[in-house]
């Protein structure tokens, strides 16, 4: 097990990195529901698609928008329907209104949300029973302004661009508008977070080219585009171009339609993303700044104090990101980890610092805090703020990353703490030859192994003869 100050400075850093960013994603994701931001942006990214955003569009008349829209396609004239130089009869000319009393013409957005296909896609009930009203875009991927609109309100009592009425900008007017934006986010939670590229095709096909047999051809598909209305800018020039690349198929008429769509909503979900960074920047620094997590302080006492730095990596061990929870269950474990690493001796809340339980110390709320230091002058004093607003600037930063990076880079540093150092380059090939040398047998066992020649016996010995013995009675 490889351990360190480095390493135990580095886990308890990620660590808390990691849990600050998971609390701040989930409070971004809590308000991101609260307001309704997914349906705002699906719906304005829409609508920049079909309609160029440069135009109103009022949820209310969806209904009569789709209506319109059909029965003007239905009745549009075909490009080679009169001959050039025709003029219109007196009949026509007298029943043709003014062009300064011309009445606005309805949105494509509305008119494709109200037909039968995205009418009720992804909401509980029909979207012709929302109520809201989006004014014409500042600027590509900005929200434009939106507010509650009542149902089938006039389209000609707005022109486009004209915007909602400006009111006093002051702080008691917009305290006196909060009921309108409960209002507003109310109808903006109703709205459909997610339509499918496929779905989206159907719904165009079917506006553009209404057949009443269901069947359709190029060549009806190519003649009911071209028959269209130059204001419907920018879906007429769209689909003039995928239909001149599809050429006789109609299916890659299809494929080609649902690929314009998601191509167009990559872009919308990196506006969308853009605008959370922000929410989670904000929610983040308020939640540094509530638990006091300074990064500063933090990286110092892991350094410096090695029971805290082995604790906290032992928490940070058993740390997860969340994954697959849900939001309750996730802000439940968070708040342990934290706990649990409080406990340890990590400088976590607003408690009073160490230096300020000394005896004979004498420290003010600002000392006590950490926000002054009980010691020096002025110069020092100012030291002391800039380093707590440097350690806060640190920890707000390491929340764009995301909780997924960090507990990712978490996992990596707990496997290298566990692991230890890498092996030799020699022991990590994975191919060895090892030569296995004969044991070296001592001079004693060669001897013994060796044969000896065979030994030359001596002829038998001679034996002498029996010595005579006297017979009894020879003295």
């Amino acid at each position: 097990m490889l351990s360190s100050p480095i390493i135990d400075l580095a886990i308890g850093l990620t660590f808390v990195f990691g849990v600050t960013a998971a609390i701040a994603s989930l409070v971004t994701e809590l308000i991101a529901r609260l307001i309704g931001l997914r349906g705002a942006y699906l719906l304005s990214g829409l609508r920049e698609l079909v309609d160029g955003g440069g135009t109103e569009t009022n949820l209310a008349n969806m209904a009569d928008d789709y209506d319109t829209m059909q029965n003007l396609i239905r009745n549009s004239p075909k490009p080679d329907a009169k001959p050039t130089g025709a003029r219109p009869s007196e009949a026509e000319s007298a029943a043709a209104p003014p062009s300064d009393t011309e009445p606005p013409h309805p949105s494509v957005t509305s008119a494709l949300l109200g037909g039968p296909i995205l009418g009720n896609q992804g909401v509980a009930g029909q979207l012709d029973s929302r109520s809201l009203e989006l004014y014409p875009s500042r600027e590509k991927g900005r929200l434009p302004k939106m507010q509650p609109a009542p149902k089938a309100k006039a389209q000609s009592g707005q022109q486009a661009g004209a915007g909602p009425d400006k009111k006093a900008q002051g702080l008691w007017s917009k305290v006196k508008s909060l009921p309108s934006y409960i209002g507003l986010w109310r109808q903006l939670r109703s709205l459909p977070s997610y339509i499918s590229a496929r779905s989206f095709g159907e719904a165009v096909i079917d506006l553009v080219v209404p057949d009443a047999n269901g069947h359709t051809t190029m060549d009806e598909i190519q003649a009911q585009v071209d028959a269209l209305p130059d204001w419907m800018s920018p879906l007429k020039p769209s689909l003039q171009g995928l239909v001149k690349a599809a050429g006789d198929d109609v299916s890659r008429f299809r494929t080609s339609l649902e690929k314009w769509y998601d191509d167009h909503m990559d872009r919308v979900s990196g506006w969308y993303k853009r605008h959370v960074a922000v929410i989670t920047l904000v929610a983040g620094a308020i939640i540094v700044v509530l638990l006091n997590l300074n990064a500063l302080s933090i990286g110092r006492t892991l350094y410096t104090e090695n029971a805290v730095s082995t604790a906290v990596s032992t928490v940070a061990a058993k740390a997860t990101s969340c994954a697959g929870e849900n939001q309750q269950d996730c802000l439940a474990n968070l708040e342990g980890q934290l706990s649990a690493v409080a406990a340890a001796g990590l400088p976590v809340g607003w408690g009073t610092v160490r230096a300020c339980t000394q005896k004979g110390v004498v420290c003010g709320w600002w000392q006590r805090r950490g926000i002054l230091s009980p010691y020096g002058g002025d110069g020092s004093q100012a030291a002391q703020v800039l380093l707590v607003l440097l350690g806060f600037l640190i920890m707000i930063f390491a929340l764009l990353p995301g909780a997924q990076f960090w507990f990712g880079l978490l996992t990596k540093l707990n496997a290298l703490r566990a692991t230890g150092p890498a092996p030799s380059p020699a022991a990590s090939n994975p191919v060895s030859l090892t030569v296995v040398s004969p044991p070296v047998a001592s001079p004693a066992a060669v001897q013994a192994a060796v044969p000896s020649p065979p030994e030359q016996t001596s002829p038998p010995e001679q034996t002498s003869p029996p010595e005579q013995t006297s017979p009894p009675g020879q003295g």
